[in-house]
């Protein structure tokens, strides 16, 4: 019986661990996506359609998500099945550095693209985020990955531009290269 429990009790520190994590982190999303519905309020309605829009959203899914696990761990449910777009954090396997790196990886993607709309704009930011986003965590073949890319921004152009004519953001790289060549 001592050789049961003690198999069972690393699974169920590591179990306790993932769970942890996602709590965390899923509060932590929350929070941005709040942050960002709140920052929204002052922008002109046709800026702040967009991000009004993927921070309610955001918000209500990553709430459903976490009650989800929540209620699931109540229940004493084990692990989850693979799902689309899973990022790994309860791989079967999988050891504390590769979740470490997991979740590093996916901070720093999402960081990098928020700096890339403050730099390069919004246009040019979002198709090359979503092109490595579908490479790297998606295992997706380039030329299919360009196309995911090529479609948003032609949703962008489109729709956002030609028929909202949506008021973005001025890039600060935008901003520097007309001031070179003003001067």
């Amino acid at each position: 019986m001592a050789q049961v429990a003690d198999r069972e009790s690393p699974r169920k520190s590591s179990a306790d661990f993932a769970f942890f994590g996602e709590m965390v982190i899923g509060s932590v999303l929350i929070a941005v996506f709040g942050y960002m519905f709140y920052h929204s309020l002052r922008w002109e309605e046709e800026a702040a359609l967009f991000p009004r829009l993927i921070a309610l959203v955001g918000i209500v899914f990553t709430t459903a998500y976490l009650v989800q696990q929540a209620w699931r761990r109540q229940r004493g449910e084990g692990g989850k099945t693979g799902r689309i777009l899973d990022i790994g954090w309860t791989k079967v396997g999988a050891g504390s550095s590769d979740i470490k790196q997991i979740a590093v990886g996916s901070v720093a993607s999402a960081g990098a693209f928020w700096i890339g709309i403050v730099l390069v704009g919004f246009h040019v930011a979002a198709p090359i985020y979503l092109y490595s986003q579908l490479v790297i965590f998606g295992k997706m073949k380039r030329w299919i990955a360009a196309l995911g890319a090529g479609a948003i921004l032609a949703v962008i152009v489109l729709v956002y531009d030609q028929l909202g004519g949506t008021t973005w953001n001025d890039p600060v790289l935008w901003s520097f290269v007309e001031f070179v060549f003003s001067s």
